[in-house]
């Protein structure tokens, strides 16, 4: 199966993405939520389980990039991206539905996520139809 202009776009956009962030998480998680209003306490486990999830993001980040390196890892690089880009989007939205609003730059992610999410399964869609 080849590998269309838009599943490439949707893989690099959403492999690049994962792997800022999950790697701003990872080496500086406290810079990385200042960023969005967040101040983290000085607790070595919370600051654990913080580079942990950083790790798991950005490797997610460079298995939807293989994808673009190995034609054969492309569908499921694509599911992956957007399986993981729609859940943060749609727990966020839970959230703000549940917790209410939070900094504009969470909201702005939330909306960025479900995009590249959408884009993922659009490009899943596409790709399962016949050229």
């Amino acid at each position: 199966m080849k590998t269309s202009i838009f599943q490439k776009a949707v893989l690099l956009v959403a492999g690049v993405t994962a792997i800022f962030i999950g790697g701003s998480i990872l080496f500086s998680p406290a810079a990385f939520y200042a960023a969005y209003g967040i101040s983290l306490p000085a607790d070595v486990s919370l600051t654990n389980e913080m580079r942990a999830t950083g790790g798991s993001v950005a490797m997610l980040g460079l298995l939807t990039l293989s994808g673009l390196v190995f034609a054969r890892f492309a569908l499921a690089s694509t599911l992956l991206a957007a399986a993981m880009f729609l859940a943060f989007g749609a727990t966020r939205l839970l959230s703000l539905g549940i917790d209410g609003q939070p900094d504009g730059g969470l909201v702005t992610a939330m909306i960025a996520e479900l995009v590249i999410g959408t884009a993922g399964l659009a490009a899943l869609i596409a790709a399962r139809k016949p050229a």
